[in-house]
């Protein structure tokens, strides 16, 4: 995908909620330009007055790791004014950091104003927020896949536990925790378990138009995959595969590097043949499956799932899925690194275009 660009406020509205995954409500969108490119886009709620200044704090950080040319800040508001206090501070710390900004941009009711405009350019009634359709960068992200949610209230349902398919994986697991010797948790399978769980890892992750539906995976299944990912090498493993350049293989050990590529086929995601899209086809099956896990053991699919979501610059759902993972197992220590570096705005490879939404602070 071409990097998305950027010439007016008109084209920041329109490609937002596509770059957040959903439509934002009562917050305060801080977007980086490199050039007329997108760079980093951060979100945050509109915080009460006595904590406008920590909010805004907390969103310049990341801004400089980023090394923009310049910013746009956008306040999405229901009660008129709501959204200046924090932009008024978010102006200021970007101009201490050193961070031109380009425009301020309120939004409300359908319609956006441009609170600095002095010379009686910007009718007093704002103007209508454009129908994204039209705008080319949306076009291409319609065609991989992605539409904005309603709020992002709803976007936590992109991977929380799903009552209808949790139980009886739950099920499952306890079954086979019961039945006969276990490894200890956190160690490493046989070469033969290892085979046997990449080639149900890489049915899981298959994005070819004629590949099974992930929704018939059985609960047992489902377990297995699970219980796989107490092997912390292959944990580590399936990230080092399926996210390009975030780890070499050979620092796993010559073995497991050796299964990982014949066992599971290179990502297209990653440079070859279906691009963008099919890393988005990946992600929306591994969304399932983590949706499939009771919450007490879904820690390491959702950090597997974090980390292909942060790759692929979609920072909103690698939020979700390190929330819901560390609200279950505050300890687990991969979705803790991995919090901090979506918290930082850190992109998980530094020669990929900036991606969507890598940082959503709150």
């Amino acid at each position: 995908m071409e990097p998305i660009r950027l010439t007016s406020p008109s084209d920041v509205l329109a490609l937002l909620p596509y770059q957040l995954g959903y439509h934002p409500h009562d917050a305060v969108v801080v977007v980086t330009v490199h050039g007329r490119t997108v760079g980093l886009v951060e979100r945050i709620d509109i915080p009460p007055p006595e904590h406008v200044t920590e909010a805004a704090d907390a969103m310049v950080g990341p801004l400089l790791s980023d090394l923009p040319d310049a910013a746009v800040l956008v306040g999405y508001e229901s009660s008129p004014g709501a959204s200046l206090p924090l932009l008024d501070r978010l102006r200021r710390g970007c101009r201490l950091a050193g961070i031109e900004v380009l425009d301020r941009v309120v939004v409300r009711d359908g319609r956006w104003y441009l609170p600095d405009c002095r010379d009686g350019c910007c009718p007093g009634e704002g103007r209508p927020v454009e129908e994204a359709a039209a705008h080319p960068g949306v076009a291409e992200l319609v065609a991989m896949g992605v539409s904005p949610l309603a709020s992002r209230a709803a976007l936590a349902g992109v991977v929380a536990a799903d009552p209808t398919l949790a139980p009886a994986v739950g099920r499952a697991l306890a079954s086979r925790r019961a039945g006969g010797p276990r490894r200890p948790r956190g160690a490493n399978g046989s070469v033969d378990d290892r085979r046997a769980w990449l080639r149900q890892w890489g049915e899981v992750v298959d994005v070819a138009d004629d590949a099974p539906e992930v929704q018939d995976t059985s609960p047992v299944t489902v377990a297995v995959l699970v219980l796989s990912l107490e092997d912390v090498e292959l944990r580590d493993g399936l990230i080092a595969r399926w996210c390009p350049d975030t780890l070499p293989l050979e620092a796993l050990g010559a073995p497991l590097a050796h299964q990982l590529r014949t066992l599971l086929p290179e990502p297209p995601w990653g440079g070859g043949e279906g691009g963008p899209a099919a890393g988005r086809r990946a992600l929306a099956r591994l969304q399932w499956l983590a949706r499939a896990v009771p919450d007490e053991d879904a820690a390491p699919v959702l950090t597997v799932l974090a980390s292909l979501a942060w790759w692929l610059g979609d920072g909103a759902v690698a939020r979700e899925a390190l929330e819901r993972a560390l609200d279950a197992r505050p300890d687990y220590r991969l979705a803790r690194l991995l919090e901090r570096m979506v918290d930082l705005g850190v992109r998980s490879r530094s020669d990929r275009p900036p991606g969507r939404g890598l940082a959503t602070p709150a």
